[in-house]
């Protein structure tokens, strides 16, 4: 998994707006922060396909937009690569919004969070598949996702966030 800031000031309030005020233009400067990794090239060169998490249908509905799609987008612009498949994956209609509930209450929620379509699990059979999100919290979406893919037949699975929630004791805020 590459992460590259910590989910804190500035980059806490940029991601926030991209996310929740409507400001899906962020994207290519956030996106931009993965190409100062010198390890960036040979991880997309790795996989054979690009996911973004997906957002619950309701969340989509009233964001009007993918953020973590807007990102994968934003990147396959800045490296001049093809911008991945946004529907490999999805959520579960009836699963909670994570960012409400406590590191165990995520943990619990996730083998019932995120699917694959069996339409798509053709597609991901044997395959490595790099799955984009914008902020990894405690790591149980992408943990989610990762299962979902490989029960659907991936051969390996890696994640790429703009962000990660610093641990408690990092004297990070």
């Amino acid at each position: 998994m590459l992460a590259r800031v910590d989910y804190a000031y500035p980059w806490d309030a940029w991601i926030r707006a991209l996310k929740s005020r409507g400001a899906p233009g962020l994207a290519r400067t956030l996106a931009a922060l993965w190409l100062d990794d010198p390890t960036l090239r040979t991880r997309l060169a790795e996989a054979d396909l690009w996911t973004p998490i997906p957002l619950a249908p309701a969340r989509l509905a009233e964001r009007g937009y993918n953020q973590s799609w807007v990102l994968m987008r934003a990147l396959a612009r800045l490296t001049a690569t093809p911008p991945g498949e946004p529907t490999l994956l999805a959520r579960n209609p009836d699963a909670p919004i994570l960012h409400h509930l406590d590191a165990s209450a995520r943990r619990q929620q996730m083998h019932h969070l995120i699917r694959v379509s069996p339409v798509a699990a053709a597609r991901v059979r044997g395959r490595h598949v790099l799955v984009v999100d914008d902020v990894m919290t405690t790591g149980t979406t992408l943990r989610a996702a990762t299962w979902a893919l490989r029960a659907a037949g991936a051969r390996a699975v890696s994640a790429l966030v703009v962000a990660r929630t610093p641990p408690p004791d990092s004297g990070v805020e």
